[in-house]
């Protein structure tokens, strides 16, 4: 779509109220109502249970939610003044605060139909992967044994709800190579492959740090639908605002509806 509309741009000056503009704004708007109405209504209401997982419809809201404003964006033709600029700034703001949502979304555990799991499921789950861990460590060598004990006492970070979710995929990321490194030079001496141990290590401590995070990723999700649903009722009154004025102007909107 960015291509067309760049090879579009070459031959003709872009407006905002010719066809195609109008076109760009309409279907993009149509776009974003279907972003905050759909995956809603799917969420809320039990009986639409049959329409599919929660998860595919997050993803059409995800994807809805780039598309339409994208649309919009183009529909702009990049001139960000008057009543439209800040309807296209709320958009802006809209969108950036889908993103920060997906991730904080993410920090929740789901199971695969989309339903939040429980602490208890994580810890039933948590306990298995200690059993296996324990199976595993008994048939191995006392290295690897200092090992996983080495990673079940490790110092945990103490961080505040707002750093323990936000900075999940770095202290991920900090964890993963530093596990590495210590499973390289290991196998180096094993003479054996410990990919099983470090599989098991990884799941353990994923569980571990879903658990502890789990409910500060939640009311942190809280404060953001405090804060997301009041920007995008502003950005659809002001898209409305926007629509009328074009028809009340009659900035050729009629021409494209008849």
């Amino acid at each position: 779509m960015g291509g067309a509309y760049i090879a579009y741009s070459i031959f003709t000056r872009p407006d905002g109220g010719s066809d195609l503009g109008h076109a760009l704004g309409i279907i993009g708007t149509l776009l974003m109502l279907m972003t905050e109405f759909f995956y809603s209504a799917r969420k809320r209401i039990r009986w639409l249970g049959w329409a599919g997982p929660l998860r595919w419809w997050l993803s059409v809201h995800i994807f809805t939610g780039l598309v339409g404003p994208f649309m919009v964006l183009l529909h702009s033709a990049f001139r960000f003044n008057g009543e439209a600029g800040w309807t296209m700034l709320l958009t802006t703001l809209v969108v950036a605060s889908g993103f920060l949502g997906r991730y904080l979304y993410t920090a929740i555990p789901h199971s695969l139909a989309g339903a939040e799991a429980t602490a208890d499921e994580l810890t039933v789950s948590a306990d298995k992967i200690q059993s296996s861990l324990s199976s595993v460590a008994a048939k191995r060598s006392a290295a690897v044994q200092v090992l996983i004990e080495a990673d079940a006492t490790r110092k945990r970070r103490q961080r505040g709800d707002l750093m323990l979710v936000l900075l999940r995929s770095w202290d991920e990321w900090l964890y993963t190579r530093n596990l590495r490194s210590q499973i390289r030079d290991l196998e180096k001496t094993e003479k054996r492959r410990l990919s099983d141990i470090e599989s098991l290590l990884t799941r353990r401590r994923n569980l571990e740090r879903q658990i502890r995070s789990m409910e500060a990723a939640r009311r942190m999700l809280s404060a953001w639908h405090i804060a997301h649903v009041p920007m995008g009722m502003a950005l659809f009154g002001s898209a409305a605002i926007h629509v009328v004025a074009t028809m009340y102007f009659k900035a050729g909107l009629w021409r494209l509806l008849w």
